[in-house]
């Protein structure tokens, strides 16, 4: 996972609905079949892109119908939505793989704005995301290419609905040792994108979700906070509060 602060961005919207998502998934995909039938592989055990594709498009099509039918808001079936986002998410991961080692760019963003889609589908069931990582992945890199205030906040109020949906043994955070863990990156990341919001109410609202959720991770975020106001030159309200958080943090426990 990359740090988020500090990239050349450009302005996007950020979950696209899903007849639009699908769309431009299909655009994807079709990058993605060309240059793997251009690299004529040799046969192998590995699941193929177009194996993966025809599963995501199967995928798609039951997620539509089911808001077509059900609406596009409210409880399925707890376990179906569960395991169908889930499923969706992991195709997604394998493809973006995919597009990774094949060298398409475009696709690779393309895959994972459907990533964002679909992780926001399972919140809109009340479903539990079970594998954040590609998520994680996916707002990384759209916070790369973002800039402007109102969809940074959008970004942050959007990954703290992924926070919340993340299912129980991941909140439970067991493996800390992991610093790639993404329950640890998800906290972090939102921290940065609340902070370069430059709203300092959602700066708060976030920074105190961080410390409750990763303490011992809060002193050595505010610190470098603190770094990033001096050397991009943070306007006074934002820089009010990290130094507040990293004064608060960065006091001694007296024994």
């Amino acid at each position: 996972m990359v740090d988020i602060i500090n990239l050349a961005t450009v302005s996007m919207e950020l979950i696209a609905a899903l007849p639009a998502a699908t769309e431009r998934f299909k655009v994807a995909a079709t990058q993605i079949r060309t240059a793997y039938a251009r690299r004529a592989p040799a046969a192998s055990d590995q699941v193929t892109p177009t194996q993966l594709i025809d599963a995501l498009e199967q995928f798609l099509s039951v997620a539509s119908n089911l808001d077509r039918e059900e609406g596009e808001t409210g409880p399925i079936l707890m376990d179906d939505v569960n395991q169908l986002g889930d499923y969706g998410l992991n195709l997604l991961a394998d493809l973006a793989a995919w597009a990774q080692q094949l060298g398409l760019k475009d696709a690779y963003f393309e895959i994972g704005m459907t990533t964002l889609t679909i992780a926001d589908w399972t919140i809109r069931h009340h479903g539990r995301i079970r594998s954040p990582e590609p998520v994680v992945n996916a707002l990384a890199d759209t916070a790369n290419r973002t800039t402007e205030a109102g969809e940074l906040e959008r970004m942050a109020r959007f990954m703290g609905e992924v926070i919340h949906a993340c299912d129980s043994f991941i909140q439970q955070d067991m493996e800390k040792t992991n610093p790639g863990r993404p329950w640890r990156l998800l906290h972090l990341n939102r921290g940065i994108v609340a902070t370069r919001s430059h709203n300092p109410a959602l700066m708060t609202q976030v920074f105190d979700e961080l410390v409750r959720a990763l303490p011992e991770e809060a002193p050595g975020f505010f610190e470098q906070g603190m770094q990033q106001m001096e050397a991009l030159d943070y306007p006074a309200p934002v820089r009010a509060v990290m130094e507040r958080y990293r004064s608060a943090w960065s006091r001694p426990v007296l024994h």
